[in-house]
């Protein structure tokens, strides 16, 4: 029986469920063919690399550096000595392959490639959900072989497991907004937990989730019981990281509910030396900032931050157009994929799933609870990076969604094109 066979509804069941939910096939043949493109790539860069365990980038070596520490019974500690600059659980997850020295960096890379997976297949429950199980379908695949998603499954970042995350919370959240349907509790706990989850492995989420809760709330009207859901998934979030921030307390003497790590990220986009790119090596080596513990650095930083706003609010807006730029742009600026064949490759297939992007945004312009949901995450992040650094890896959060509205439209126009070819015959 053919995947496409499986998106068919079944007339023995209710219509609606059906056309809404795609088969064990479906979600197989999306979750593998993502698999193998990762794996494919990812193997490929091992076996061409002159040592498979190096890691090339400084958060990658940094997010090593706090797994050997929590392998080593220490405090999350990172190269400068300081322990709440980032969020635990992806360094603890990291630390679980420290023990195998070179062959852990390798075997977690492995497990990246099946996190990075997994994004597609909630992708396609998600498409599914929205608009039946052909858009979901080709949602799936379209993240599947997305160039950036299959790039970063094989970087030991948090861009990976995020957007698996998200991707499995807008899936959850979904039902939610349908007001003929009853918004259950354990829907909102579940939801609460996702949440958690997201902000965990990536604390710059924490806004996006707010106003994933708030807009959930918001599409059931006055409705009190939608209401006091969505407080007790936010009251979720906020529970769980109650332990986290008296450890902070605990360790650095402030109370610190995500991370230490806000002032300089805020600096490195709009300080003085800011020109859109990220540039926090020659940052952390600040002759001003040497001699400050964690917190005092985070608050120099911050204080920093807004006076340069402040002082030259026409240079903040400048750059924020060469932030959102960087961060929407088809292709990818590290000078390994600068090669004119790579920018063509990248271009060549972000071009096209942007405008079908913008084509279902126009086409669900009459839907807007559902327009807005989807592109709620590209919208955050690109107000989130018109502040902070801007890059193409800072987009990945919204591609699941923004599939979504790619293989609506790209359905939308091939029934079209059938019905014409129908008509003409």
């Amino acid at each position: 029986m053919s995947a496409a066979h499986q998106c068919q509804p079944d007339p023995s069941r209710d219509s609606q469920r059906e056309t809404t939910r795609l088969g064990r096939l479906p979600l197989t043949v999306v979750f593998v063919t993502a698999l193998l493109l990762r794996a494919g790539y990812g193997g490929l860069t091992l076996v061409r690399a002159d040592d498979p365990a190096h890691l090339a980038f400084p958060d990658e070596q940094q997010y090593w550096m706090m797994a050997q520490s929590l392998y080593a019974g220490g405090l999350l500690t990172d190269e400068l000595g300081f322990n709440a600059t980032r969020m635990p659980l992806y360094p603890a997850i990291l630390s679980l392959f420290v023990g195998q020295e070179a062959a852990g960096v390798i075997a977690a890379k492995v497990c990246h490639w099946f996190l990075g997976a997994a994004a597609a297949v909630f992708a396609a429950l998600l498409g599914a959900r929205c608009a039946g199980c052909r858009v979901g379908l080709l949602a799936g695949l379209l993240v599947a072989v997305d160039l950036p998603l299959v790039g970063v499954s094989s970087l030991l970042l948090t861009e990976a497991p995020s957007v698996t995350a998200l991707a499995a919370l807008w899936w959850v959240g979904w039902p939610l907004l349908d007001r003929s349907r009853g918004a259950t509790t354990g829907r909102w706990v579940a939801v609460g937990a996702l949440s958690t989850l997201c902000v965990y492995i990536r604390p710059s989420t924490a806004g996006l989730i707010v106003l994933w809760l708030v807009f959930l709330a918001a599409r059931r009207g006055r409705n009190l019981r939608a209401w006091l859901g969505a407080g007790l998934a936010l009251g979720i979030v906020v529970g769980s990281l109650v332990p986290w921030a008296a450890r902070n307390h605990r360790v650095t003497g402030h109370w610190c509910w995500l991370t230490h790590r806000l002032g300089i990220s805020l600096y490195d986009g709009v300080g003085p030396q800011a020109t859109g790119a990220g540039d926090l090596g020659n940052i952390k080596a600040m002759a001003e900032v040497v001699e400050f513990d964690e917190v005092g650095w985070n608050d120099w930083f911050m204080r920093s931050s807004w006076e340069a706003i402040r002082s030259d609010p026409g240079r903040t807006l400048k750059l924020a157009g060469v932030k959102l730029a960087r961060t929407w742009s088809p292709v990818l600026h590290a000078e390994e994929y600068s090669s004119p064949a790579m920018r063509l490759i990248f271009a060549g297939w972000s071009a096209p799933f942007f405008a079908l992007a913008i084509a279902g945004t126009v086409m669900l312009r009459t839907r807007p609870a559902i327009c807005i949901a989807l592109l709620l995450p590209a919208l955050y992040l690109s107000a989130l990076h018109s502040l902070f650094v801007g890059s193409v890896r800072y987009r990945l959060g919204a591609t699941p969604m923004l599939a979504v509205l790619a293989a609506w439209a790209a359905m939308t126009a091939w029934d079209r094109v059938r019905r014409k070819r129908s008509e003409q015959g």
